[in-house]
């Protein structure tokens, strides 16, 4: 396993993010009344059913305040697609969300409900248990999503592949991300010219018929270019992407390079020399 390559997307957007906080809470609620881990039992033999679940209740209501504020963060400081966490990172985020809930149940422990063990040997069955309540529905979470998220892209591309073009065959699409991995907007490969970017938007140029459409997207040209690289849309200078299927002609005129693209009218795209080569090969 590379623990260098970067996590899916589909594991830090704010949808699946609710979902992890959520369906961990059920599970740690369900999982603590179940099996009453930490001896509970035996230094609280008079307790009621009720009031050990109301206690239990606290319990993890405390527990996924840490997983909750520590999954904002991370939505917030990693949640778009151009700044995923590697793997590596992403374990260790992990084991820092159980370091810290088991601090939070041992200290509850000592204070709350005045457990005489040692906090030392408290803390020790807390992060045992907390391993378990925490590793247990991620590692099932991290199957649905991903199972979830091919469904998703096998949707997306039966919806493209249903309609077909003039020749009877079938119409590749291609689709625009926004910075948080939400698709935006999908156009025929065919009818898209080219992209241009400014700052953290990229504008969307393509043919409707025989008019130009353009569609603006918050997202960055590196972004861009890593999505749409493998379907032939390729960096020709720092503002701009073409679709190579429409380049007509390349033109040098003293130190300057354009592309000329075949659309509705003569449209000249400016290349720069460090893509020069890469595009050449290409065609």
């Amino acid at each position: 396993m590379d623990f260098s390559t970067r996590i899916p997307h589909y594991l830090q957007t704010k949808e699946n993010t609710i979902k992890l906080v959520v369906l961990t809470a059920i599970f740690s609620l369900a999982f603590i009344n179940i099996f009453e881990p930490f001896n509970s039992r035996a230094w609280l033999p008079d307790m009621s059913d009720t009031k050990y679940f109301i206690l239990s209740t606290i319990l993890v209501l405390l527990g996924m305040t840490v997983v909750a504020i520590s999954r904002v963060i991370l939505y917030k400081k990693f949640g778009s697609r151009s700044r995923r966490l590697h793997l590596w990172q992403y374990l260790l985020w992990i084991a820092a969300e159980i370091l810290a809930m088991a601090f939070t149940f041992s200290i509850f422990e000592m204070t709350a409900i005045k457990d005489p063990r040692p906090w030392v040997l408290l803390l020790h069955i807390a992060l045992r248990n907390t391993a378990l309540v925490l590793l247990l529905p991620y590692s099932i979470l991290w199957l649905y999503f991903s199972w979830d998220d091919k469904n998703k892209r096998l949707l997306r591309m039966s919806c493209g592949n249903s309609q077909t073009d003039n020749a009877g065959g079938q119409t590749v699409m291609t689709s625009f991300f926004d910075s948080k991995g939400e698709i935006k907007f999908s156009v025929k490969l065919s009818d898209l010219l080219y992209i241009k970017g400014a700052d953290n938007y990229i504008t969307v140029h393509y043919t409707d018929g025989q008019k130009m459409q353009t569609v603006i997207i918050r997202n960055t040209m590196k972004q861009a270019e890593a999505d749409l690289h493998k379907q032939g849309i390729i960096r020709c200078h720092k503002s701009y992407m073409v679709n190579v299927q429409h380049i007509k002609t390349i033109e040098r005129k003293g130190g300057q390079i354009t592309a000329r693209l075949n659309g509705p009218i003569p449209i000249d795209i400016p290349v720069t020399k460090s893509y020069i080569n890469e595009i050449s090969e290409i065609l």
